[in-house]
C-alpha cells in the first residue's frame, strides 16, 4: 500500500503540473485587457497579399509593435507603431522607401457581469505616413499629389464594440463590430467590419477561429467575407508565441479581387 506521504507528494505534484499547464491569465483572449500598471507587448510580422483580376497584386510586409497598458480597473491604453517595408521579390515596391510608418493610439474598457458576459468598447486614432496630426483640405491634397505624385499620408478614427461569454473549460464565443472613417476626405466615407468567432484556452495552447465580414456603402459596393484563425503557445504564463491567418472566401467589389489573404507570426509578453 502506498504511504500517506507518497499520496500527498503525488497529489501536490499533480496540482503543480495542472496549475502550470493551464495559463494563469489568457493574454491571447480577444477581450483581454491588462491590469493596472501592467503592460502587454505584442510584436508581429505580417504579410498581406491582394490580387486584382487582370492586374498586379497589392502586397504588404509589415512589422508592428503594439502595447496595451492598464491605467485603471478594466481600462487600458493602446499604442502601436508599424512599418511597411519595400522588399524586393516580396512586395511590389509601391512605397518610396523602407521607412513607411503607421501609428495608432486609443483606449479600451471592459464591462463584466457576474454570469461571465464581457462587453468591451474601444476607440482609437490611426495615421499612416503622417506629415501632421490634423486634417488636410482637398486643395492641400491636390498640391501634394502634384508635387510628390501621391497622397500616401492617411488618417482615420476607429471605434469598436465586442461582446463575449466566458464558458467553463476556457471556451468563449464572441462577436465584434467595428467602424472606421478617413477624416481627411470631405465625404467622410465609413468602413465597417463584423466578426463572429470562438476562442478556446486549452492548457498551454489557445485557439481562435471566426468569420469576418468587411463592407462599406460606397459606389464600389465593397463586400468581403473572410475566414480567420489563430493558434498561440504559452511559453510561460506571461509569454506566448503564435500565428494568425485569414483568407477571403467571397466578395463583391470593383475592381474585382481574385483572392486576398494575410499570414502573421507574433510574440506576446506581459510585464
Amino acid at each position: 500500500m502506498m504511504k500517506h506521504t507518497s499520496v500527498l507528494s503525488l497529489a501536490a505534484a499533480t496540482a503543480l503540473f495542472c496549475g502550470a499547464a493551464q495559463a494563469a491569465d489568457d493574454v491571447t483572449s480577444p477581450l483581454y485587457l491588462t491590469s493596472e500598471l501592467e503592460a502587454l507587448s505584442t510584436t508581429s510580422l505580417a504579410y498581406n497579399r491582394t490580387h486584382i483580376k487582370h492586374d498586379s497584386a497589392k502586397e504588404d510586409f509589415i512589422l508592428k509593435e503594439t502595447a496595451l497598458v492598464g491605467i485603471a480597473p478594466e481600462t487600458s491604453v493602446l499604442a502601436a507603431i508599424g512599418n511597411r517595408f519595400n522588399t524586393k521579390h516580396l512586395t511590389n515596391n509601391d512605397y518610396n522607401n523602407d521607412i513607411n510608418l503607421d501609428y495608432e493610439l486609443g483606449i479600451k474598457k471592459n464591462f463584466r457581469s457576474a454570469d461571465g458576459v464581457i462587453i468591451q468598447t474601444g476607440a482609437s486614432y490611426y495615421t499612416y505616413n503622417p506629415r501632421s496630426w490634423f486634417g488636410r483640405s482637398p486643395e492641400a491634397k491636390e498640391k501634394i499629389r502634384a508635387e510628390h505624385g501621391n497622397t500616401r499620408w492617411y488618417k482615420e478614427l476607429r471605434g469598436e464594440i465586442k461582446a463575449g461569454y466566458e464558458i467553463e473549460d476556457g471556451l468563449m464565443p464572441y462577436g465584434a463590430f467595428g467602424m472606421s472613417g478617413n477624416i481627411d476626405d470631405s465625404d467622410r466615407e465609413l468602413y465597417y467590419s463584423a466578426l463572429i468567432g470562438v476562442h478556446k484556452l486549452e492548457y498551454d495552447w489557445s485557439f481562435d477561429a471566426g468569420l469576418r465580414y468587411d463592407f462599406d456603402f460606397s459606389d464600389n459596393d465593397n463586400q468581403d467575407l473572410y475566414v480567420q484563425g489563430a493558434a498561440d503557445y504559452f511559453l510561460t504564463d506571461t509569454m506566448t508565441f503564435g500565428a494568425y491567418a485569414d483568407y477571403r472566401l467571397v466578395g463583391s467589389n470593383n475592381p474585382k479581387v481574385s483572392y486576398a489573404y494575410t499570414t502573421e507570426v507574433r510574440f506576446r509578453i506581459l510585464f
